[in-house]
């Protein structure tokens, strides 16, 4: 049989055990009977307490990692651009610049290549292109007077011929004396030829410069040289070749001068309407020129065969040979 106890004894037995308990815990549980004062490390509190945490200076070494990574990028973008600029310098810009100029109606304004590429437009500007002025082309301004006294001239020596008071030397295949019609304004006429074809020749005159009171007398040497030229291409001799409406190139009109003396020249080529009317040449160059002599003016009047080079060239010489005779 167990030893009773009373209970006296059970209330110092539970006051003993908890009065040990506690006394041996005390020093390992928070004391929150302090008010709270009691702060873990880590804490929010903590934080508040010690300030907040800051980085230190990057080293000099990040530095240069930072530097060398920025001029990395700026030199990969500018190899970029670089890198576009020529293949847009190569592409687009160039087919920009390269390309011709669009006329109007929207074709190339380019010559045409041999290739055949472009659209050929001629140049108004370019002599050779531009039509010729109007005293090439146009009926005669007078009334093409033809003096009454023929061709009366001689040469002073051989192989020359004179002419009112003009004079040249002509080539020995300038065989043949021309004793054809009248030249207008032309008096006292000497006058060669050479034989083209058939009944055709070169022919050049020379001869005293006489125009009638009823036209107003003489000119001045420029007028003068256009009315002779304009009625000579129009004669009935020549026009029965050249044809109503010729096409006139390698045209000029301008001053120059003769044996030192002041001239006028006006001179064209003159192509047949119909090419075929000669079987060697198929135009004729037309040369007006009046010289103001000491004894009054005195003029050139001729055609040649364009396209004998032989017959254009002694027409150059004739010219060069000509001398002012009184």
């Amino acid at each position: 049989m167990a030893e009773g106890h009373s209970p006296q004894d059970d209330r110092d037995m539970g006051r003993g055990s908890h009065d040990g308990s506690s006394s041996s815990d005390a020093s390992a549980l928070p004391d929150f009977a302090a008010g709270g004062s009691h702060r873990y490390e880590g804490s929010a509190s903590a934080v508040g307490a010690h300030g907040p945490a800051t980085l230190g200076e990057p080293t000099e070494r990040a530095r240069r990692r930072a530097r060398g990574t920025i001029i990395a990028v700026i030199s990969g973008c500018v190899v970029l651009l670089g890198v576009l600029a020529l293949v847009l310098s190569q592409t687009v810009f160039r087919s920009v610049l390269e390309d011709p100029p669009t006329t109007a109606g929207g074709g190339s304004a380019s010559p045409r290549n041999a290739e055949g590429g472009g659209e050929y437009v001629p140049d108004p500007n370019d002599p050779e292109l531009a039509p010729p002025p109007p005293l090439f082309t146009q009926a005669p301004t007078t009334d093409c007077y033809v003096p009454s006294s023929g061709r009366t001239g001689t040469g002073s020596s051989q192989n020359t011929m004179r002419g009112g008071g003009l004079e040249f030397t002509y080539p020995d295949t300038w065989d043949y004396p021309w004793y054809g019609g009248g030249v207008p304004y032309l008096t006292d006429i000497g006058a060669q030829a050479r034989n083209v074809e058939g009944s055709w020749y070169s022919v050049v005159n020379v001869g005293a410069v006489e125009f009638p009171e009823s036209e107003g007398g003489y000119p001045g040497m420029e007028r003068a040289a256009v009315a002779i030229f304009q009625c000579y291409a129009t004669t009935a001799g020549v026009i029965s070749h050249f044809g109503e409406h010729p096409t006139v190139t390698d045209y000029r009109t301008e001053s120059t001068t003769v044996d030192g003396h002041p001239a006028w020249i006006v001179q064209a080529t003159y192509h047949f309407e119909d090419p075929d009317m000669l079987s060697s040449t198929s135009a004729s160059v037309v040369t007006s020129i009046v010289v103001e002599g000491p004894d009054g003016p005195s003029a050139l009047a001729s055609d040649v065969a364009a396209d004998h080079e032989d017959h254009v060239a002694e027409l150059e010489e004739i010219i060069s040979s000509l001398k002012v005779v009184s």
